[in-house]
This record gives structure tokens, sequence and C-alpha cells, in this order.
């Protein structure tokens, strides 16, 4: 049986990265709703009804778990309806920064609805009491990730806007990447702000997973690994996020999740 990721674009690519260096030989179904893409900028209820119209897509394809690569739907996560476990990110991104150093204040940067929503707060808080955030959005960011990725002034431009508000307000020394798209361009951050150390959740959510299918007993025994990633919009845009994460050995497919998508340019 595989392991399911959903995504609202190509973010979650990065968590099926995490998936092929700690778990090698699991078969992955991927699928990321670019047509509709960002869905930090969705309604909650909007969010919901396209986050469970995935996952009934993904049970359909009988995997054993879901991870939610997006941030945005994981701070809905108590609102989805499964049948399989789902893993959130956000309780992994909450995890690996609290693992990863002492500070008190912690950078974050995420969509508008998972900011807004408050559940990275909430989360912390639940984990370590003494610790808080310094939180800022981007409507634009993972816009740009998604479909100008080549484009270096607009990432840097939106970096710089995301970043820049977290820094002015204190001594902040780690940032959690709370949107599944920032992963792909922690090399950009990186040299802007060499000051900075990244947390990528993905990397705590993938052994979260790891150490439920080791003790269910239902790691894949065959080390075949099959890939398959599947898309409501332009295919081109993941293949140029493929080729930057090195992932390979996949099949990949345009594919309607809702009626209106039909009509969808190939």
């Amino acid at each position: 049986m595989p392991i399911g990721v959903m995504d609202s674009g190509v973010g979650g690519l990065t968590v099926v990265r995490e998936i092929t260096k700690l778990l090698p030989g699991e078969d992955v179904i991927y699928f990321g709703d670019s047509k509709r893409m960002p869905y930090g900028n969705r309604s909650e209820e909007e969010i919901v009804f396209l986050a469970n119209k995935i996952i009934e897509f993904l049970e359909g394809k009988k995997v054993k778990a879901i991870l939610l690569a997006c941030n945005t739907v994981s701070s809905q996560i108590e609102k989805l309806a499964h049948n399989v476990p789902v893993f959130g990110i956000i309780e992994a991104g909450c995890m690996a920064a609290v693992e990863s150093s002492d500070a008190k204040s912690i950078g974050l940067i995420a969509t508008v609805a998972t900011v807004k929503s408050g559940v990275y707060d909430r989360t912390l808080k639940q984990i370590d009491r003494r610790r808080s955030f310094v939180s800022n959005d981007s409507r634009k960011l993972p816009q740009v990730i998604n479909d100008q990725l080549k484009h270096k002034y607009l990432l840097n431009k939106h970096i710089h806007e995301c970043i820049d508000p977290i820094l002015e307000k204190g001594d902040i020394t780690e940032l959690i990447m709370g949107c599944s798209h920032f992963p792909i361009i922690e090399n950009e951050i990186a040299e802007l702000y060499p000051g900075l150390k990244l947390i990528n959740p993905a990397n705590k959510q993938v052994q979260m997973l790891k150490d439920y299918l080791e003790s269910n007993d239902l790691l894949n025994p065959t080390k075949a690994k099959n890939i398959e990633i599947y898309t409501t919009a332009r295919i081109n845009e993941f293949k140029e996020s493929l080729d930057r994460l090195e992932i390979d050995n996949y099949d990949l497919e345009k594919i309607s999740l809702l009626d209106e998508d039909e009509d969808i340019e190939k």
C-alpha cells in the first residue's frame, strides 16, 4: 500500500523528497491542486471542501496513510473526513523547532490562512509554553515559487517582504518554513539570511510517519519505489520543481479534481 501526500501545488514535493530519503522503499501517490493554489488565500470552508476531495481521491488509490504537506490544510485537520491516518505538518514543525534550540522566540513564515488561524501558536503552547512565534504571512511568495521559480528578482523581493518584518521585531535566530513551497527555495533564503537557522517541518513529519509504519508493521518490504504524481494544472511547473528537488523515476499526470477542471487547457 502506498503513502498519500497532498498539497495545493508543487510545494508538497519537498515532503516527497524527505520520504525518498527516510523511507526509500515506499511507494508514493502525490496530489497537487495547482489550479486552485494558493489555498492560503481561500476561506476555511473552501479549504476543507478541497482537502476532503483530495483525501477521497487518495483513499481511492488504497493509501495506508496521508501526509498533509499543506500547512493551510493542516490548520483545518480536525475538520477533515478520512478513513486512514492523516499526519499534519504543523505539529511536526513545532516539535522540530523545540528540538532544534532553546530560543524563546521563533520566526514563522506561512500563508495568510495559516497565520490567521493561530494554529501554530496553539500547537507550540501545547508542546512548550515558554516559546512563542513571531509570524508573518505572504500572499504572493507561494504563487511565485509555484509558477515563476526562475525569476530570481521576484523571489528575492517577496522573500524580503516575508522575512524582514519578522527580524525587525526581535532577535530571531531560527525560522520555520511554514508553507511546503518554501523549502523549495531554501538555498535562496539561506543566501539572503545566512544567520538564520531554517527549519523544514517535512523532516519531522516523515519521521513521525516512519515511527507509525514501524510500530504497525506497515513498512513496504519490497524496496521497489514507485512515485505517482497528479496535478490539476500545467505539468511543466512540476517538472521544474522535480528537477530542482532531484526527484526521479516518477509518473506525472494531469487530471480533474472537480467537474470544472475538465475545461482546463492541457
